[in-house]
């Protein structure tokens, strides 16, 4: 299941509800921690996944069932050094929030739920929310289940490590600074 949201009061119930008790949960954009909060009172284990100093520095006091990596989740190096500490994950917390443009936020998602294959993703992003209001489908292909759980395995992405290569396709958005 993938759940969209914009409202950050929203994104806190839905962690709240979708979470369970053994889930490990994989968190791209924490911030300050305040969704982790949340994140760690439900689940397992949680790894938060942040690029920002300030991130950093906010998760230097974290509860006993956060491990913080600081990085650029646009970065196979940055994916990377997940894989290193878990291979898969049973929720994605997506939160790239007032962004008006989905392009990064979905790439983001596609690219960390390729490589972990969550049970459930959950997306808070303003823009990728309008897009999704304002689509309509037209296509009768794509009203059916898709075979591959939506991790991209059909067009040929199917372990982590072949998933690097895909990723150079990609390099335009990966290596802004």
């Amino acid at each position: 299941m993938i759940l969209l949201c914009y409202d950050r009061e929203r994104y806190h119930e839905l962690l709240s509800e979708t979470i369970k008790p053994t889930d490990t949960v994989l968190e791209i954009g924490p911030h300050l921690g305040e969704s982790t909060k949340v994140i760690a009172k439900r689940a397992k284990e949680v790894i938060a996944v942040d690029k920002a100093e300030q991130a950093e520095q906010a998760f230097k006091k974290k509860p006993a069932n956060v491990t913080f990596v600081k990085g650029d989740a646009r970065f196979f190096e940055t994916v990377d050094a997940v894989l290193k500490l878990k291979e898969s994950c049973d929720v994605l917390a997506v939160d790239m929030g007032g962004g008006r443009f989905p392009d990064t936020v979905f790439k983001v998602w596609a690219v960390w739920s390729g490589v972990f294959k969550p049970r459930d993703s959950i997306l808070r992003n303003r823009g990728l929310g309008e897009f999704m209001r304002r689509a309509q489908i037209r296509d009768p292909v794509l009203e059916k289940d898709f075979l591959d759980g939506g991790w991209l395995s059909q067009s040929g992405r199917k372990t982590p490590r072949q998933l690097k290569e895909g990723l150079k396709e990609l390099g335009l958005w990966m290596r802004q600074s």
